[in-house]
């Protein structure tokens, strides 16, 4: 082949490339409804439609104080971050850049300043003891969390794996076997870690009560925060809780649990509740109501 046809296909390939990354990092779209849109985009997706509270907007002047927001994958981080930004209409921030998000609600992916409201991270506190002042730690069971991050790894951020993926190999155990132990183990190392190693103050919230009682524990995010909302902020916040990234149930009549792994879910489950109930003793600090029920 004559070095014409390659230079032009090279070329071709550079135009397609920088085209993808305008795309994906436009800016904030202004309009005061919603971001994103409900037409026909680039990829020839029809884009989910977000119907804002108010005009989302940057934290100014920024605050001096950088909040975390932590969650083990799969615990509702990001529908956190939405009802947040509903309530308050200034932008939550990540340690990552997820451009599935950034392009669908959530512009300030990869930001990490007191620019943004919150800053999502899955990582141990980190050793730089200014990077972070205060963190929301949000708890899920880890049944369901793990469930839903190996979901997400399979089929993106609203999807379910295909059973196929569950499947034990004749010959050994299968990767979803594997993952649930592993995993388990990463869930208990992270909320153990912002619990005892992170010097600054941990707002504990648990993923069911938020659902159960979106309003009052939304509020008390706010207030830890220390972040001024009217009634009418709230009621809306909560009247479009549902967002866009809530995952829909799928296989009713699967297990993908074996009883094995519900005894060291359990057990592990346990163990991270007793070490929140001597968090919020020694420093002084209402106890949730009881959340054993949510053990199996």
């Amino acid at each position: 082949m004559s070095r014409r046809p390659l230079l032009l296909i090279a070329m071709l390939v550079v135009i397609v490339y920088f085209s993808l990354i305008v795309f994906m990092l436009r800016p904030l779209n202004g309009s005061r409804g919603y971001y994103g849109n409900n037409i026909i985009n680039h990829f020839g997706l029809r884009e989910a439609r977000i119907n804002w509270c108010k005009n989302l907007r940057w934290r100014s002047p920024p605050s001096p104080n950088v909040v975390a927001l932590v969650s083990y994958p799969g615990s509702g981080n990001t529908w956190l971050r939405y009802l947040l930004q509903q309530a308050t209409g200034v932008v939550t921030g990540s340690i990552y850049m997820d451009y599935g998000l950034r392009m669908h609600g959530f512009p300030a992916e990869n930001v990490t300043d007191g620019s943004v409201l919150v800053v999502k991270t899955h990582e141990a506190p980190p050793l730089e003891s200014d990077k972070f002042k205060s963190a929301i730690l949000l708890i899920r069971n880890p049944r369901d969390a793990i469930l839903a991050d190996f979901n997400r790894l399979h089929k993106g951020h609203v999807g379910t794996a295909p059973k196929s993926a569950f499947k034990k190999n004749k010959y050994k155990k299968s990767d979803w076997s594997t993952y649930v132990f592993h995993q388990l183990s990463v869930w208990e190392s992270l909320h153990n870690l912002w619990l005892t190693n992170f010097s600054g103050p941990v707002h504990v919230l648990f993923y069911e009560l938020l659902v159960q009682d979106t309003r009052n524990n939304l509020s008390g995010v706010l207030d830890f925060i220390n972040f001024t909302y009217t009634e009418k902020d709230m009621n809306c916040a909560v009247m479009n809780r549902e967002g866009i990234y809530r995952r829909r149930k799928k296989y009713q009549d699967f297990e993908p649990f074996t009883h094995e792994m519900y005894e060291s879910i359990n057990r592990v489950w346990r163990s991270v509740l007793d070490k929140v109930t001597e968090y919020k003793k020694k420093h002084n600090m209402t106890q949730n109501k009881d959340v054993s029920y949510l053990i199996d």
